[in-house]
């Protein structure tokens, strides 16, 4: 049996991104929960700060795309991206990867500093200390740690800020749905693909750990049918953040 680890922290889209390919595969990993304040501590070995990384049988990689073709060279069963569908799979994870990760990252570039910006925010600080505690001057600063992270800086300078964060958020979801067309699954695949597993855990998280009252992209018919057919292929928890923390169960989201 493989030895297979995933470093990260669970409020990282990317992280969560590869634990979905996990979770899809059915292969058995260990979550190594990373420590945004001090993440040498954990990733020493890789000489850097990045997450995710994935190390299997002691060899490892960063990028989270290139995790899924490393999981399919490795594990061919389930594949993650298709052979026979490998350029369009491709094509649109250029659009997942610039457009629909990148735009997660809007709220805490540049939304307004209001009580429940930083409610949100103080959650997030909860559910990352809940694996590696924070003290808590760390969790009382969180939202001014992660606008100020350079990290959330370079994903400012790729981003097209004049567009509102809202118009933005509502022409990504409609750029989903068209993407997902007459399904059952991105591109109009028979099967999920790494595309499907690199935007959904993003799309339940907030309302699954109190980040948002509801599951707002359920709103779109496609999109709460999309949700409903990828979500039948993983766990009910299909994020890393621990089950403790869940505020609603997905199934009773939809």
């Amino acid at each position: 049996m493989p030895n297979i680890k995933l470093y990260g922290y669970c409020t990282s889209p990317y992280v969560r991104k590869t634990a979905a390919f996990l979770y899809y595969k059915q292969l058995e990993f260990e979550h190594v929960p990373v420590n945004p304040v001090d993440p040498m501590a954990t990733l020493e070995h890789t000489g850097g700060t990045q997450v995710p990384v994935l190390e299997i049988d002691g060899e490892w990689r960063r990028e989270s795309s290139e995790h899924a073709f490393w999981l399919d060279q490795l594990f061919p069963q389930r594949p993650l991206c298709p052979a026979e569908a490998a350029d369009k799979v491709k094509e649109i994870d250029r659009w997942v990867s610039d457009t629909f990760l990148r735009g997660f990252f809007r709220a805490a570039i540049d939304a307004p500093d209001t009580l429940q910006f930083r409610f949100r925010f103080w959650r997030l600080a909860q559910l990352v200390s809940s694996q590696t505690p924070l003290p808590e001057q760390v969790r009382q600063m969180w939202p001014d740690f992660v606008r100020q992270a350079p990290f959330i800086k370079a994903m400012a300078d790729e981003m097209d800020l004049s567009e509102s964060g809202e118009a933005m958020q509502a022409r990504i979801a409609m750029e989903l749905a068209g993407l997902i067309g007459n399904g059952p699954f991105m591109g109009e695949m028979p099967e999920p693909t790494m595309l499907d597993l690199a935007v959904f855990p993003q799309l339940v998280f907030g309302a699954m750990f109190g980040l948002e009252d509801g599951l707002s992209a359920a709103r779109l018919p496609v999109l709460k049918a999309w949700i409903g057919a990828v979500a039948s292929h993983l766990p009910p928890n299909p994020v890393l953040a621990p089950d403790f923390m869940v505020v609603k169960q997905l199934k009773d989201l939809l």
